[in-house]
């Protein structure tokens, strides 16, 4: 049986001879980036199917207007140099060509593959883009929303198997957002109140109540729009609203069980309450749907290591590298999970590897200079707290681990200069405060150093308490400090964040960093504290002094 949907089809130019003698490596760098920008634009706007072949990527939309909206942006935010993908310099321009016709298709019985004239045409339209564009057919100016779009006439095409002689093809070159949120309430349809919440998506007033009112509307007039679900969840639970976004991720799944977004979102939702059995559910669940789902990969393979299982966290990890080569979150936590497996060669090539995809990962830069310290490095773990510190000074973690280092070499005017720095951004940390002291004592300043001796005692809980009678009976002069439980510096400061009550939003607003990544490092964080929930996570920070 045949239906109707809007079908994009884009496809990189990925076959001229400047191409051929880019190394395969950098040119599959560059086709999974793409692959994971275009996924989640598809992801915002309601992609119904997607699927990727050496021709290209389809995807399928109910409503031709999520469907040019989604083409649009995903052109605008495409690069036509394709460098900072790769981290390789100089490679060659790459144009996308993105077609969109509204026509039929069909599902081939027992199987995720869709045929139809409908494809070929949006195929053809792709292949007659020149540059970085969109090509729309005239069926699709038919039913979109034209005074919101600016457009002009593009090549007429005759092809193949078309049941007309020629077509003129339409370049949509831009997208009023201006014209959904000024028109009245009663001039909107349910797709433009569901577009006019996606249009916040990326602005400031991104899980907004105005964006959850959108969908609020558009839910009210369609009830089974699952897409128009899953959105108000994800906003609600930036809005700390859990409950609601549980109900609201369960409604959309319901409606449309073949979801993964809605699975994975779930998830993490699941996850962070503390619900390992179930949160594991919907990760599998979305990882059958879309074995190629990066996030819900990294994700999973997080919850994994998170509860021991280490094995098959590698395994996800792996994984999700075939498919993102140059993911920088997931380097770097594959690169910690090897370093606990005692793997530190390995461990090493993966946190250069998350430097080189994103030079200012200071994260990466920190714990990558914790494990040189570890194997004898110090200089260059010396250059690499500095460049954690250079891009963010207020890092306490670095500027601590750093005083150590130059403490142990006897270089005690600048070790001094950034245990003081550290102490100025966290004045409860027992660990700087015990090394500094031993510093001041070193220098002969007895009374300085039994000042910070006795702040150092007063805040550790017991078994650092034993730790540093341990050193004081050993006569140790210095080592370096790492946070409770093996938390990254960035885990320690979401840490701090949930025990202050903040939703994920709110991390993700105040860090600059993405929902998903702070969903991470809470499901990290939730392991590695031995909580099960986000209260008890909270109560272990306090225990341990982390909070500021």
């Amino acid at each position: 049986m045949n239906s109707y949907y809007a079908i994009v089809f884009c496809t990189l130019r990925l076959d001229g001879r400047l191409w051929s003698e880019v190394p395969s490596n950098q040119v599959a760098s560059v086709v999974s980036e793409y692959k994971y920008l275009a996924e989640s634009f598809a992801e915002r706007y309601g992609s119904v199917h997607r699927s990727f072949s050496s021709d290209g990527y389809l995807f399928l939309f109910e409503y031709a207007d999520a469907a040019v909206q989604f083409a649009l942006r995903l052109a605008d935010s495409w690069p036509q140099s394709p460098d900072k993908f790769s981290g390789a310099k100089e490679l060659p321009v790459v144009p996308l060509g993105i077609g969109c016709h509204f026509g039929e298709c069909r599902q081939l019985d027992g199987a995720d593959a869709w045929i139809g004239r409908g494809i070929g045409l949006a195929k053809r339209a792709a292949e007659a883009s020149e540059i970085t564009a969109l090509l729309v057919t005239e069926s699709v100016l038919d039913i979109i929303d034209l005074p919101s779009y600016a457009f002009r006439p593009g090549p007429v095409l005759t092809i193949d198997g078309d049941h007309i002689p020629s077509r003129r093809l339409f370049e949509v070159h831009s997208f009023d957002e201006g014209t959904l949120k000024t028109r009245s309430e009663e001039e909107l349809t349910t797709e433009s109140w569901f577009l006019r919440g996606v249009s916040f998506i990326g602005t400031s007033k991104e899980n907004s109540r105005e964006e959850a009112d959108c969908y609020r509307k558009a839910i009210s007039m369609r009830p089974a729009y699952p897409e128009a679900h899953n959105n108000l969840a994800v906003v609600l639970r930036a809005q700390g609203e859990d409950a609601l976004a549980l109900g609201q991720y369960q409604e959309a799944i319901s409606l449309r069980g073949e979801y993964p977004e809605a699975h994975f979102n779930y998830a993490v939702l699941l996850h962070s309450k503390g619900s390992v059995v179930g949160a594991a559910e919907q990760y599998r669940h979305a990882l059958r749907l879309r074995p190629d789902y990066v996030d819900a990969l990294f994700g999973y393979a997080n919850l994994l290591r998170a509860n021991g299982d280490n094995a098959e966290a590698k395994t996800r990890y792996i994984e999700a590298l075939n498919l993102r080569p140059n993911h920088p979150e997931v380097l770097n936590n594959y690169a910690i999970l090897l370093e606990d497996l005692g793997d530190l060669t390995e461990a090493r090539l993966h946190y250069e590897a998350a430097i080189t995809a994103r030079p200012s990962y200071a994260e990466a830069h920190y714990n990558y200079a914790i494990l040189l310290e570890n194997i004898k490095q110090n200089d260059l773990a010396e250059e690499h707290y500095r460049a954690a510190i250079s891009i963010r000074e207020d890092y306490p973690e670095a500027h601590n681990n750093l005083a150590a280092l130059l403490h142990g070499r006897g270089e005690y005017a600048s070790a001094e200069g950034h245990y003081r720095e550290a102490l100025s951004l966290r004045s409860d940390n027992p660990e700087t405060h015990y090394n500094y002291a031993l510093l001041l004592k070193a220098r002969g300043e007895a009374d300085r150093a039994e000042e910070h001796f006795k702040l150092a005692y007063e805040m550790a809980p017991l078994d650092l308490v034993a730790a540093f009678q341990a050193r004081d009976d050993r006569h140790e002069t210095v080592a370096p400090v790492t946070t409770a439980a093996r938390l990254t510096p960035r885990e320690v400061e979401v840490l701090r964040l949930i025990a202050e009550g903040k939703s994920n939003q709110d991390i993700a607003d105040g860090l600059f960093i993405s929902l998903s990544t702070v969903a991470h490092h809470v499901t990290s964080i939730l392991g590695k504290t031995s909580s099960s929930n986000r209260t008890e996570a909270a109560a272990f920070a306090n225990r341990n002094r982390l909070l500021s």
